[in-house]
């Protein structure tokens, strides 16, 4: 059985999960500003719950984004120095595909229809991070979300709301249309968005314990890379964001 360690500070909220001999184990806070203090103490706390070193974990799997780009960087610096340190190769993981997972856990999504949803977050400047990921119709084990592996409808994707378009299969557009689930706070640009959604949660982040739940079925393929392989996923243009760091220091 693999021992994973999961980070994710690609939001507001700072948060570490510890699969170890089948048990699962979190820390999650939100936190805004504060993931730099939080961050290695919630690492510490979760190995000393299971009394394990650094060394018996298998893999570090991670948000790499798309997100918070000064959470983004403090999650890869720390991630960066734990499986420098301890030798350990790493697992990047989507954001938006966590924020997903995450939905599916927390509002108890179902397979019973073809459920559409939609992970969306804020990239500031009038853009929304976006993907789309659907539940197949039948679960590994039913009623189970954790044995729920979620299919990606499209890749993430960096646009103005109105450009978000989800895509509809032929279930969705027949009489018996899916239920589409829009979550995270990109829905705060729900009056400029093309579509409807029949729920949405604005209000929700992402959670390390389900980066377990992407990662789990990857080890032992080609994702899990060394940390010099490894790097943060920003999707916005480096010239853009440039001017958006001198934009902030005229600010301050």
């Amino acid at each position: 059985m693999t021992n994973i360690l999961a980070i994710d500070t690609s939001t507001p909220a700072c948060s570490v999960a510890i699969r170890w001999g089948g048990e699962t184990l979190t820390r999650h806070k939100l936190a805004s500003r504060e993931h730099t203090k939080l961050l290695l103490p919630m690492v510490d706390e979760l190995l000393s719950e299971v009394d394990i070193g650094l060394s018996q974990i298998d893999v570090i799997a991670f948000t790499a984004g798309p997100g918070s780009f000064t959470g983004i960087r403090i999650g890869f610096g720390v991630v960066q120095g734990l499986a420098f340190g301890a030798d350990l190769p790493v697992l990047p993981v989507s954001t938006l595909e966590t924020l997903a997972y995450t939905a599916t856990r927390k509002l108890c999504l179902e397979s019973d229809a073809s459920v559409q949803i939609i992970p969306m977050l804020d990239a500031r400047m009038d853009e929304i991070y976006w993907a789309q990921f659907q539940i197949p119709k039948a679960p590994e084990v039913p009623g189970n979300q954790e044995s729920l592996l979620l299919e990606r409808v499209c890749e993430d994707h960096l646009s103005a709301p109105e450009q978000v378009l989800p895509i509809m299969n032929d279930a969705s557009t027949s009489s018996n249309a899916s239920v589409i689930v829009a979550v995270g706070d990109g829905w705060n640009y729900c009056d400029r968005l093309t579509f409807k959604a029949t729920n949405t949660d604005p209000m929700l982040l992402p959670e390390a314990q389900d980066i377990l739940a992407i990662a789990e079925p990857l080890i032992g393929t080609e994702k899990v890379i060394s940390i010099d392989e490894a790097s943060p996923i920003y999707l916005r243009d480096k010239i853009t964001w440039k001017k958006r760091e001198r934009l902030r220091e005229r600010l301050e």
